[in-house]
């Protein structure tokens, strides 16, 4: 005897839309960022058209204009700047560039771009679950096991390109299923494909994903898939793709040549398979919700953890009833583990663990809660299990979830790694106190470095005039005017 998921279709889909609702609230309204760091400097530089190169091109210089520097952001340098960088998240800079021109240069503008791709993504991932669940509460707790996803929400709050990644994967992925389990028209493919060569275009490390969405289609649909149309609208994106790569040959050699720099530099660091296979199932069991090595790593709670997720899947493999059922299983359980996979060979490749950073496994996350949500959902809806065995299994995989991401944005007080937004915010408010016959003059900023003055800039008001002097002798910023009591500010950078 199965369980009845959806007693009434009306009030389970008034619930998951309340569940969608409050999850969007929540990414709009609590506090998660608190400090920029270095990473996402590079993504506001770029953004702006300043590049890693920049500073040696002003080394002659010793005094710029906000003009000049307004000069260097026209939309083709934000390309030049991110090849210069390694090529990588170009489609993420240029969207802050002109995000920027419409919002300010301000550090809750910049994340409110975070914030927005990771609205659609839960819009996105909604309706992949009405595809996977109807209108049976799993969408809901699907959701909510996306939600307190330490990497979505974290993500969803940087000023970098994961979050837009996540979001170009989910929303290819709507496409893709309803190609593959629902309608065969070619317009799903052109969707398909859009939205993937996007994510690529906005994080190189999302193709562990799409390579398993082209080994789905060839899977379940090879027997249909190349009509000519269909061809045609999966090679049209593929040819922009192709294109970008040829123009961004430069920071592709620039990539290869930092992951040399990177494995020189930790040459010396042991390194141990065995490691990599335990820092992956880790990370694995999270994603898929099994959370408890996030709260005590050792090796017995990584294997116990490990059999617990596998028992999961083999259970909801087997209390799947249809072909179709073990297929969107499938998919999904590669979706997930494919980070693992391929992270885990790009580590023993360059024989360092930096691969293995939490957050490049960020483009798998919608699936894994989905994948769960749906082993879940399998055997609530085929297995005759009691009340008790049912919300214990619920308890074990959401409450866990829960506390790990209520412990992890817990209200600290972080390090702060640089304090350029708060300088930019200085000259804004030193300028704003001058008497009225002195906001005629324009200002200086005296900094010891032009990279500092690069950073400030990016947080100025577009229309901020401002004179900079480099001072290769003076260890802080100083903001004056001739007339006025100078004010100096110590330079917080840890890079």
């Amino acid at each position: 005897m199965s369980t009845n998921l959806a007693p009434n279709i009306g009030l389970t889909r008034k619930i998951n839309i309340f569940c969608l609702l409050t999850a969007i609230a929540i990414i709009l309204v609590l506090p998660f960022k608190k400090q920029i760091w270095y990473d996402e400097t590079i993504s506001i530089l770029c953004a702006h058209g300043i590049s890693h190169a920049t500073p040696a091109q002003l080394a002659n210089t010793t005094t710029l204009t906000s003009d000049t520097l307004n000069a260097l952001n026209p939309p083709g340098n934000g390309f030049t700047a991110t090849v210069y960088d390694n090529a990588n998240s170009y489609l993420y800079n240029i969207t802050l560039h002109y995000w920027a021109i419409l919002f300010g240069n301000t550090l809750s503008a910049y994340m409110l771009l975070s914030n927005l791709c990771a609205i659609i993504t839960l819009l996105a991932f909604f309706t992949l679950c009405r595809q996977f669940f109807g209108d049976s509460p799993f969408t809901a707790i699907a959701i909510l096991l996306l939600l307190t996803d330490n990497n979505f929400t974290g993500m969803s709050h940087e000023v970098r390109a994961y979050a837009m990644g996540i979001m170009f994967v989910t929303l290819a992925a709507v496409p893709l299923c309803r190609y593959l389990f629902a309608e065969e028209k070619p317009r799903y493919l052109l969707l398909t494909s859009l939205f993937s060569v996007a994510a690529i275009l906005a994080h190189f490390l999302t193709a562990y994903i799409i390579l398993v969405f082209v080994a789905a289609l060839l899977i379940i649909k090879w027997r249909n898939l190349f009509t000519p149309r269909k061809v045609l609208y999966i090679i049209l994106p593929l040819s922009a793709l192709a294109l970008f790569f040829a123009l961004a040959y430069h920071g592709l050699q620039i990539m290869s040549r930092q992951n040399h720099d990177i494995q020189q530099r930790l040459s010396s660091v042991p390194f141990s398979l065995g490691e990599v296979l335990l820092r992956s199932v880790r990370f694995t069991e999270i994603n898929f919700k099994i959370v408890f090595p996030a709260f005590a790593g050792s090796l017995l709670v990584i294997i116990a953890s490990l059999i617990l997720l596998k028992a999961l899947y083999i259970y909801g493999y087997i209390a799947a009833r249809s072909r179709t059922e073990r297929q969107k299983l499938i998919i999904l359980a590669a979706l997930g583990i494919s980070s693992t996979i391929f992270l885990a060979l790009l580590s023993i490749k360059a024989h360092h663990y930096t691969s293995l950073y939490n957050r490049y496994y960020s483009f798998c996350v919608p699936f894994c809660s989905l994948a769960t949500a749906y082993i879940l959902y399998l055997i609530f809806k085929n297995v005759n299990c009691s009340s008790t065995a049912y919300g214990g299994l619920l308890s074990v995989i959401v409450m866990p979830s829960i506390m790990l991401c209520i412990l992890f944005n817990r209200p600290t007080k972080p390090t702060q790694a640089y304090n350029h937004p708060e300088v930019a915010q200085a000259v804004i408010n030193y300028h704003a106190a001058l008497p009225p016959e002195l906001k005629r003059i324009i200002p200086t900023l005296t900094v010891p470095a032009w990279n500092e003055a690069l950073l400030v800039h990016c947080f100025l008001p577009a229309r901020t005039s401002l004179q900079y002097i480099r001072d290769t002798t003076a260890p802080n910023f100083t903001i004056a005017t001739p007339g006025a009591t100078p004010i100096t500010i110590p330079v917080i950078r840890h890079d």
